[in-house]
């Protein structure tokens, strides 16, 4: 796979090869709207680096009680000094906005703070100093590993098991569109450097809590379908409290709906701690283009799973999300 490794790098490996030899204070920051894509590519460049004896921190703005189960969870810290750090590293983030610190640490995004971005969206705006996008690939992990082994770095068992999560985790657990020969490679040879699958598989799609199942029963016991067949529900915050759940339980549901065959897209409006409204959208027809869709609201993503965030009170009145009640 030399030849995808070199597309990906490119002249910007040598931007970071040169950056590392500097010897900076890295804090790797975790992306607010987190996956196991972004969870997983995460840890496993913090864990990298560890190795490799840099100075370095992995921090996250919410709760990833979920991803508990890869080793080095427990090193991801709620706040930072950002004071101390003059190089941050992004996975799976399109935007600046969608840091979970663009207002609490500004500086983390400003020109005293060497940024280097990887990602795989198709809507990334290149926000980095350094960028590794490649939006023809399956996951930003997947992307984490060819960078990993271009600088030669040993893949341990605890940086392949969290980089086969993210890369199982974003393609829906081998099942989605974008599982392609070259991601069936890349998990078989994470497998051989020692990735715990069994685990994998148990925490990302076997493992729900009886708050998640109840919440779940909640949400598709009012999911309903338009006439021009898309599959809406909606949650409050409101709704979490009476089942004693929150909004990161609902990951997954989003796909469970979409299985739906008589649908053209789905779409989960979830109320967010600050009362803001964020959309999760997938569809598996062809001709679909939810991308499109999210990116009219200013979000974006890909062209079957995509996302936007608005202000509550910007929801057209017709829209009925507010679906999910006693």
């Amino acid at each position: 796979m030399t030849k995808k490794i070199e597309k990906i790098c490119g002249k910007n490996f040598e931007k970071l090869k040169k950056h590392l030899e500097k010897n900076p204070k890295i804090i790797v920051v975790i992306a607010e709207n987190f996956d196991a894509d972004a969870v997983g590519g995460s840890i496993a460049i913090f864990s990298a680096l560890q190795n490799a004896g840099f100075c370095c921190e992995i921090s996250c703005a919410c709760d990833l009680e979920k991803f508990s189960f890869l080793k080095n969870s427990e090193k991801i810290t709620k706040n930072f000094d950002e004071k101390i750090f003059d190089t941050a590293i992004f996975v799976d983030c399109g935007e600046k906005k969608m840091t979970g610190f663009f207002d609490a640490k500004p500086r983390l995004l400003s020109a005293e703070i060497t940024k280097i971005n990887i990602d795989h969206h198709a809507s990334n705006d290149f926000f980095g100093d350094i960028n590794f996008v490649e939006k023809k690939m399956a996951s930003a992990t997947m992307v984490v590993f060819e960078l990993l082994k271009k600088m030669e770095w040993k893949i341990s068992p605890t940086i392949a098991t969290a980089l086969l999560a993210g890369i199982y985790g974003d393609t829906g657990s081998f099942m989605h569109q974008n599982t392609t020969p070259e991601v069936y490679f890349a998990a078989a040879e994470l497998m051989r450097a020692g990735a715990n699958f069994s685990k994998i598989s148990k925490n990302l799609f076997r493992n729900y809590e009886i708050k998640t199942l109840k919440l779940w029963a909640k949400v598709l016991q009012n999911l309903h379908v338009t006439p021009d067949g898309a599959a809406i529900v909606g949650v409050e915050k409101s709704d979490y409290k009476k089942i004693g759940a929150n909004r990161e339980d609902l990951e997954g549901i989003i796909d469970f709906i979409n299985s739906i065959p008589e649908t053209k897209y789905s779409v989960l409006l979830s109320e967010t701690d600050d009362g803001n409204v964020k959309a999760s959208l997938r569809t598996r027809q062809p001709d679909v283009d939810v991308k499109a869709l999210a990116e009219k609201f200013g979000g974006g993503g890909h062209v079957k799973a995509s996302g936007f965030t608005i202000k509550k009170s910007h929801l057209q009145k017709d829209v009925k999300w507010k679906i999910v009640s006693d």
